[in-house]
């Protein structure tokens, strides 16, 4: 797994990175006592609780399919908001901690740090379950009430299909342009305007691609939004075309992906598709991508 690709799930607050990751870091901080800390540490210790409420409350907040109603600023707002409050709790919390921790020394505990570790641990990693849950059914309940709507494939979108496909006869190509003939376009809300990951559904007879799934070795790159470079992809499933999706440029550099994560973008920014003429074709080869025109 790369590294954006990793970024990306530690902020989706429904991956299990991410619920993993923030188990670990509460159980971590659960690990230390504030009456033993230094006035330096205990500073660093509330500023790192307050932080970490402050990614989790912005995680939980940031859209997945749905319309993103705060927008990145209110996002930001809530996630200060949420850590502030932390860092202001934080002596409640402490004092709260110090009698759990005194009260299992009463108790006999042998070693009451770790039970405090343990249950903030379950804590933590029972809310990033029942979120997960809530959301999933959420996303049910919208599948049951929205049936995808089959249609018609736009010539817009048919010739940057076209287009992947005309620049190599090998890996299944012929048996794509065959079946792309009569690819429909399979539309989860028909009202959308603009959507960077688009399925496709093609006739079950007739010849299939091989490899059977992957991702069509041919690219089509094209720049906008500051002179960005974005390529447009073709997916192949069970030997047939399965979609189109947008994906960041492969040729950024790890300070262009900084950049664009730091502005909290991300491609419905793009705000639509390309025209076929707008691309140059790159084919992948053992050593990376080479123009299709060399």
């Amino acid at each position: 797994m790369g590294f954006r690709e990793t970024v990306r799930r530690l902020n989706d607050a429904n991956s299990v990175t991410h619920g993993v990751v923030t188990t670990v870091l509460t159980a971590g901080l659960a690990a230390i006592e504030p009456r033993r800390l230094t006035t330096g540490r205990r500073v660093a210790y509330r500023s790192a609780i307050a932080a970490l409420t402050a990614w989790t409350v912005w995680a939980s907040l940031r859209p997945a399919d749905e319309p993103d109603l705060l927008g990145p600023i209110g996002r930001g707002a809530v996630a200060t908001g949420a850590g502030g409050t932390a860092l202001g709790l934080a002596e409640a919390g402490e004092a709260l901690d110090a009698r759990l921790h005194d009260g299992l020394v009463r108790a006999g505990a042998r070693r009451p740090r770790l039970w405090l570790v343990a249950g903030q641990a379950l804590l933590s990693l029972g809310s990033w379950w029942v979120g997960r849950q809530g959301t999933r059914a959420d996303s049910e309940r919208t599948e049951d009430a929205a049936p995808a709507d089959h249609v018609e494939l736009t010539a817009e979108l048919r010739a940057l299909a076209e287009l992947l496909l005309s620049a190599t006869d090998d890996h299944g190509a012929p048996a794509l342009r065959a079946q792309l003939v009569d690819a429909r376009l399979v539309r989860d809300d028909p009202e959308e305007a603009f959507w960077p990951w688009l399925s496709l559904e093609t006739p079950t007879e007739g010849p299939r691609a091989v490899p059977g799934t992957a991702t069509f070795p041919v690219l089509g790159r094209y720049r906008t939004l500051d002179d960005r470079s974005f390529d447009v992809r073709l997916r192949v499933e069970g030997g047939r075309i399965d979609g189109l999706h947008i994906d960041e440029g492969d040729d950024w550099t790890d300070e262009q992906r900084t950049r664009w994560d730091e502005a909290d973008l991300d491609l419905s920014a793009l705000g639509s598709w390309p025209t076929a003429d707008a691309l140059e074709l790159f084919i992948e080869t053992p050593d990376g991508y080479r123009s299709a025109a060399q």
